[in-house]
């Protein structure tokens, strides 16, 4: 499951083609993905870079931000990726992409994390008019009122403002 650079360097400046399949696990439980992560596109090498125009698919599941049910998303999007070769250590002037001369191969699932993460609502909702969970007793809104005695009375510091609008 990886591009193989010397297949691209041997066929310098021609498309090749790429149809990979990835498992990724997100740190820190940001999201699941589920099932696998499909890679498909071409790659050209070009005066040492690797360039990567690719289809990427996957269906990931979140948190909703509110009442914390599951978020299903499938993901549909296009990727134009360049990969620079690391030169001796040295950090590129700008944030790139990095492979190293002495690889035979590259793979694309240490980035797949940070680019499934960059397509994803930061905050998903798992409908737009999502009630969330009551502050005091945690019971989900959207399946009805709770019951418990919940006063909205706000923000004790601010209590001097209600006392001034009544």
């Amino acid at each position: 499951m990886a591009i193989n650079i010397k297949k691209l360097r041997e066929m310098e400046g021609k498309a090749v083609v790429v149809d990979e399949l990835y498992h990724v696990t997100a740190p820190e439980q940001l999201f699941i993905v589920r099932g696998s992560v499909l890679v498909q596109g071409y790659a050209t090498h070009r005066q040492r870079s690797i360039f990567l125009d690719v289809r990427i698919r996957a269906t990931a599941v979140q948190q909703c931000s509110r009442c914390l049910a599951d978020v299903v998303s499938p993901l549909d999007w296009e990727e134009h990726l360049e990969f620079q070769p690391e030169e001796d250590g040295d950090l590129l002037e700008r944030e790139a992409f990095t492979y190293s001369l002495e690889e035979t191969e590259l793979s694309l699932q240490p980035y797949l994390v940070g680019l499934i993460e960059s397509v994803l609502d930061p905050k998903p909702l798992c409908k737009p008019d999502c009630k969330g969970l009551c502050p005091v007793c945690g019971q989900d809104l959207n399946y009805g009122e709770c019951g418990c005695d919940r006063r909205r009375e706000g923000d004790p510091r601010l209590q001097i403002l209600k006392e001034l609008l009544t």
